[in-house]
């Protein structure tokens, strides 16, 4: 059977979310090609064909082509099931609650986290421009109400949907990962649900392993 192919930088959380699946899922022999868009590896014409977009991560299988990491993530859990744990949830109900989660994630935690970590991460060190400390604060207070949510609905609880570790929990290790350079982890440091929550999570040995893929330099 041919091997799939990753094509996307490990630097990106969004390569970084497919990597860490592979990994849950057992899958070892897959083929990874870093494509970065910072290089321009993204307009190739050769890459325009897969991914007319010009996004990355693509994943190629058997000779069709598929992109967009949640999307990925969920392609992966569902082909690999037979061989590694159940990241998609035990019944039609909490497939669904995964599923919701993952577009939370998406739609509703991710946005905030994005602009504190291009205000404080990516502005200074790849634009070479200074942080815009309003649009920060903003962001920070958004990321803060979305987390008093999490707190609430994290009482009691190990893991976002059910009693184990699903890509509901997965998709959110490659944008949180990067608060403590944006200068706000201490917005999951100070809720104890999240916090403990986050500290369970990002010991997983298939986290461990996507860090070391591409470790971040700053």
């Amino acid at each position: 059977m041919p091997k799939l192919t990753l094509h996307g930088t490990a630097i990106s959380p969004y390569t970084r979310r497919v990597i860490m699946t592979l990994y849950e899922m057992g899958v070892e022999d897959f083929v990874h090609i870093p494509v970065s868009p910072l290089t321009g590896g993204t307009k190739t014409p050769d890459f325009i064909k897969m991914q007319p977009f010009a996004r990355i991560p693509v994943l190629e299988d058997n000779g069709s082509i598929i992109y967009e990491s949640r999307t990925l993530m969920r392609y992966v859990a569902d082909k690999y099931m037979d061989q590694g744990p159940n990241l998609l949830g035990d019944t039609l109900m909490e497939r669904a609650l995964v599923n919701q989660w993952i577009d939370i994630e998406g739609h509703t935690f991710s946005p905030p986290v994005m602009i504190l970590v291009y205000e404080r991460v990516f502005k200074p060190h790849l634009h070479k421009r200074p942080c815009d400390e309003e649009r920060w604060k903003d962001g920070r207070e958004k990321l803060s109400r979305v987390l008093d949510i999490y707190e609430k609905h994290l009482e009691g609880r190990d893991y976002l949907v059910g009693n184990s570790f699903s890509l509901a929990d997965l998709t959110h290790l490659p944008f949180t990962e990067l608060l403590p350079a944006a200068g706000a982890f201490d917005l999951i440091e100070s809720r104890p649900n999240v916090c403990r929550w986050w500290a369970r999570i990002s010991s997983r040995n298939a986290w461990k392993r996507t860090q070391q893929v591409e470790p971040y330099e700053f």
